[in-house]
């Protein structure tokens, strides 16, 4: 079944960084005239409280009046940066969970999505935020086709990236921005690892960092029960020295004692036709010497 229906009503969400003076029109105008759906907008886009749409009692409130709006069957955060974390003990799980809809978002946001998961079960999507994938240019032709098979398709099959460790394997995804998936770490908003795939990308941090954080996923809980791993793009992660190591050099030491599937550059991270990729959903990955698929 899919997503949502022509003449829905979604929502535009801020749980980290606001308006900030961008322009939502284009965005709005092409969820309401291409994708032919109805645009709520939070109370809090233009608001600021240091670098976020306002307080963390203001956004926690604004997302779970989202979740409470029966008009709305969806939920788009508008832009990551920064701020998710600090309002996840202030969201109402209990709302969340009795209103199941899926929220899509990127970067910054994956605090948030993964808290979702761990409290409510509830589906989030990752790999879209309207005022990154969208401009006054419009909308990459590629990421256009795949956001309308997302919402309005009801079965999918991506294909891309490559084989690091052949094999199969059936799970829910966790995770999404590298950075901020490793913010909830020692916290009770962590996924449980266990037979879950695990799908991480970052942009801007350097290789050694990429590094270093790669062996922090390693020491947590139930790291060693994954059915799967795949890794998107880790865009602008420069080297500061020649002897800290390309990102492939980084995946290669995360993954080399690893006896699951793993997937390197799949289509997924901070690009502008990124996959969007269900999170808390049950997904397939296949990993051969001539293809890599996840379906659902």
């Amino acid at each position: 079944m899919s997503l949502l229906q022509k003449g829905d009503t979604i929502g535009f969400a801020a749980t980290s960084s606001g308006l900030e003076g961008r322009n939502p029109e284009s965005a709005i105008n092409y969820f309401e005239k291409v994708l032919k759906l109805k645009v709520k907008l939070a109370p809090n886009l233009n608001k600021a409280y240091r670098y976020m749409a306002g307080t963390d009692e203001e956004r926690a409130q604004a997302l779970t009046d989202m979740y409470k709006d029966q008009d709305i069957k969806a939920i788009f955060t508008i832009r990551g940066a920064g701020g998710s974390l600090r309002m996840l003990s202030l969201l109402d799980y209990n709302s969340v969970k009795n209103n199941p809809k899926p929220l899509f978002g990127l970067s910054d946001v994956s605090s948030v999505q993964n808290a979702i998961l761990s409290q409510t079960n509830n589906t989030c999507y990752t790999g879209f935020l309207p005022l990154y994938n969208i401009n006054q240019e419009g909308i990459n032709e590629e990421m256009a086709q795949h956001l309308e098979t997302i919402l309005f398709a009801d079965a999918h099959h991506l294909q891309s990236g490559e084989t690091v460790i052949q094999g199969e394997a059936e799970g829910k995804i966790i995770g999404g921005c590298l950075s901020s998936f490793l913010f909830l770490a020692g916290t009770k908003f962590l996924p449980d690892f266990k037979d879950k795939i695990l799908l991480l990308e970052d942009k801007g941090e350097k290789t050694f960092n990429i590094d270093l954080m790669f062996s922090q996923i390693k020491l947590l809980k139930n790291f060693d029960k994954l059915k799967g791993i795949v890794l998107g793009q880790f865009t602008n992660c420069p080297l500061v020295d020649d002897f800290d190591g390309t990102i492939d050099d980084c995946i290669n030491d995360f993954v080399k004692e690893l006896k699951i599937p793993v997937i390197k550059n799949f289509n997924y991270g901070h690009i502008q036709n990124s996959h969007i990729i269900p999170l808390g959903l049950p997904v397939r990955l296949k990993a051969t010497s001539q293809e890599c698929i996840l379906t659902w």
